[in-house]
């Protein structure tokens, strides 16, 4: 089977080039076809010297494809990328129509027919490492067995078939990268920024510890994904991994992008442990009912510096009834608190607009607000993504080429969508924003201590220049903003 590198490409979606959060599970998939022998590459924003215009990376992509004319090209999706992904296989078609393109991900997972309805002819469904190298296999070996491979759906004469899902991988799977190739994309996306711990200017990058969430809460679909079952990939993998960052790319902080790094409290001590070792400032997601004053010090001393926590309501009613949270108002108190005694950022997020929520409701939510005294404070507008409890709660037909319009900040759907009893949900979350922001920018972004700190670091001058012009951007759109919304 004689095959070229470029034979398998992987595609970042241009409306995520140059952000911070790379996606960590196109790597992966990467990672795990190279170790089963199949070369590929990765086409994002390495492919351009400098930045450019959204509108011109769809271009060079389809040019780069055009050029090297690929056996395989896979795309990964979100709910909001969907138009985006169907627009760039459809014109990957035209150039040639023997190329075979598979897409994965989120959305492709929670609605696969939406993607076979619309140009692609295979839909890889929850975890892909498995299922992608069977189906890569297949295609090489022109044996075209698709009924063989669990998790795929696919398009025949008869119609869309969905194969029986497959088993969620195992941990020696998981293990099977102990690396990801961080040497097929941008280095850029390691350049210093404030994406990756929000509001601190520092060199980032992102590490998955774990995979799955034992917790279904209505308006989260990761389940659907990852499972329930909790995996964890291996310590002497994570510490290999995060060498790697720090010796290759001169990391100085860590994001743990697991859905929440904190359930399991000896895993979370050893990784700790790992990053204190090698002298990385951290931070994470976590829930307020798995955090504690013996794991929150042992963090505090091993480099943590903020704490990401889902508060989501104040009203306890909502918390059990509408999002089945199963945590209560004592615990979001308790662990906001302990965060302060050991001086910890915190970010809390918030959604309001949840079915049958009152202004009662948000005035509940307000409350708790002032009471947690957070240093970050994020509202949104409850969203309803397919394949999601609050999906069939709200009980409305949401059409695949509306799924770009779901916005938590607010869209043309959300008056549609809204099944609360709050009449202008935009307006209710802009009070919000208007009252917490200035404590945001003051406890987080603006923060004196953040800067004192950073400055007695290296990339002095970079880190300088970056804040400069963060700031005077940040200045000028909301002065032009203001000026044209009068």
């Amino acid at each position: 089977m004689k095959m070229r590198e470029r034979d398998i490409v992987f595609i970042i979606n241009p409306s995520l080039w140059y952000q911070n959060m790379y996606p960590s599970g196109i790597l992966y998939l990467s990672g795990y076809l190279e170790f089963g022998g199949f070369n590929n590459i990765i086409l994002d924003s390495k492919i351009s010297s400098k930045k450019i215009e959204r509108s011109q990376r769809e271009k060079m992509i389809l040019s780069r494809i055009n050029k090297i004319r690929p056996k395989i090209v896979c795309f990964s999706a979100s709910h909001r990328e969907f138009d985006e992904v169907v627009r760039m296989n459809n014109e990957i078609k035209k150039i040639d129509d023997d190329i075979v393109t598979i897409v994965g991900g989120s959305q492709p997972t929670y609605r696969g027919e939406d993607f076979l309805g619309n140009g692609f002819n295979f839909v890889c469904i929850g975890e892909g490492e498995v299922t992608l190298y069977e189906f890569v296999k297949e295609v090489l070996n022109k044996s075209y067995r698709w009924e063989k491979i669990d998790g795929l759906g696919w398009k025949s004469k008869e119609g869309n078939i969905f194969n029986q899902p497959r088993r969620l991988v195992n941990e020696d799977t998981i293990n099977s990268v102990a690396i990801p190739p961080y040497d097929k994309i941008d280095k850029r996306y390691f350049d210093i920024n404030v994406g990756t711990i929000r509001g601190l200017p520092l060199k980032g990058a992102l590490l998955l510890t774990t995979r799955g969430c034992p917790f279904s809460c209505s308006y989260c679909g990761c389940n659907l994904i990852f499972g329930r079952k909790l995996r964890f990939k291996s310590l002497e993998n994570i510490e290999r991994e995060i060498k790697y960052l720090r010796d290759h790319y001169d990391i100085e902080g860590i994001w743990i992008v697991d859905d929440t790094f904190t359930i399991k409290e000896d895993h979370a001590i050893s990784v700790s442990m790992i990053l204190k070792k090698h002298n990385m400032i951290w931070g994470c997601q976590s829930r307020v009912d798995t955090i504690n004053e013996k794991l929150i010090k042992i963090m505090k001393e091993s480099g943590c510096v903020q704490i990401d926590f889902g508060v989501e309501s104040g009203s306890q009613r909502i918390l059990d009834d509408v999002i089945g949270k199963r945590t209560d108002i004592a615990q979001i108190i308790r662990a906001f608190s302990l965060a302060r005694k050991y001086k910890i950022r915190t970010l809390a997020n918030f959604m309001i607009g949840l079915p049958t929520e009152t202004y009662d409701d948000i005035k509940k939510t307000e409350k708790i607000a002032d009471l947690i005294n957070a240093n970050v404070y994020l509202f949104a507008i409850a969203t309803p993504l397919p394949g999601t409890r609050l999906y069939d709660m709200v009980n409305e037909e949401i059409s695949p080429h509306e799924y770009s319009l779901l916005d938590w900040n607010g869209s043309i759907l959300t008056e549609k969508l809204n099944k609360s009893k709050i009449k202008n949900l935009v307006l209710e979350k802009d009070k919000l924003h208007k009252k917490y922001f200035p404590r945001t920018m003051m406890k987080s972004i603006l923060s004196m201590g953040n800067y004192l700190f950073f400055f007695k670091r290296k990339y002095k001058y970079q880190r300088a220049k970056f804040v400069f012009n963060y700031f005077t951007k940040y200045i000028r759109e909301s002065f032009n903003e203001k000026y044209f919304n009068k």
